[in-house]
C-alpha cells in the first residue's frame, strides 16, 4: 500500500482534484437551482456561466477577505499571541465566520472556507507564537 510519505505529490494531487470537483459541482448546483424558474433560451448557458464565476469570485473574495483580517489581527494585536489555545480559537471562529457569512449570502462555504485557509496558512503562520 502506497502512503503518504512515499508519494506526497501524488495525495496532494488527488486531494486537489477531489475539493475542486466538489467545489465546481456545489456551485454549478447552486447556479443551476437558481435558474430553475427561468424559461430556457439561447441566452440561458451565457447567464449560467456569467452566475457561475460571479459566485465563485465573491466566495473567493469573502475567503481572502477573512484570511487578510486573521493575519492583520495576529500582526497588530500580539496580545492575541500569547496563548496556543486563544490563537487556535480565534483562527477557527474567523474561519467558520467566513464559510457562515458565505453560506448566508447564498455563496459558496466551501470555497470560501478554503480560500481563508489558504490565506491564513500563507500569511497568518508567520505571525503566531514561537
Amino acid at each position: 500500500m502506497i502512503s503518504y510519505e512515499d508519494q506526497p505529490k501524488l495525495f496532494s494531487i488527488v486531494y486537489g482534484e477531489g475539493v475542486f470537483n466538489d467545489i465546481v459541482s456545489i456551485i454549478l448546483f447552486g447556479t443551476v437551482t437558481k435558474m430553475q424558474s427561468v424559461e430556457f433560451s439561447w441566452e440561458t448557458p451565457f447567464s449560467i456561466m456569467g452566475n457561475f464565476f460571479l459566485l465563485a469570485l465573491e466566495s473567493l473574495a469573502v475567503g481572502l477577505v477573512g484570511g487578510v483580517i486573521s493575519s492583520l489581527l495576529f500582526k497588530w494585536f500580539r496580545f492575541l499571541c500569547h496563548s496556543a489555545i486563544t490563537e487556535t480559537l480565534i483562527i477557527f471562529t474567523i474561519a467558520m465566520v467566513t464559510y457562515f457569512i458565505s453560506e448566508a449570502a447564498e455563496l459558496s462555504g466551501i470555497i470560501s472556507l478554503l480560500t481563508c485557509g489558504i490565506t491564513m496558512a500563507h500569511y497568518t503562520w508567520y505571525n503566531l507564537s514561537p
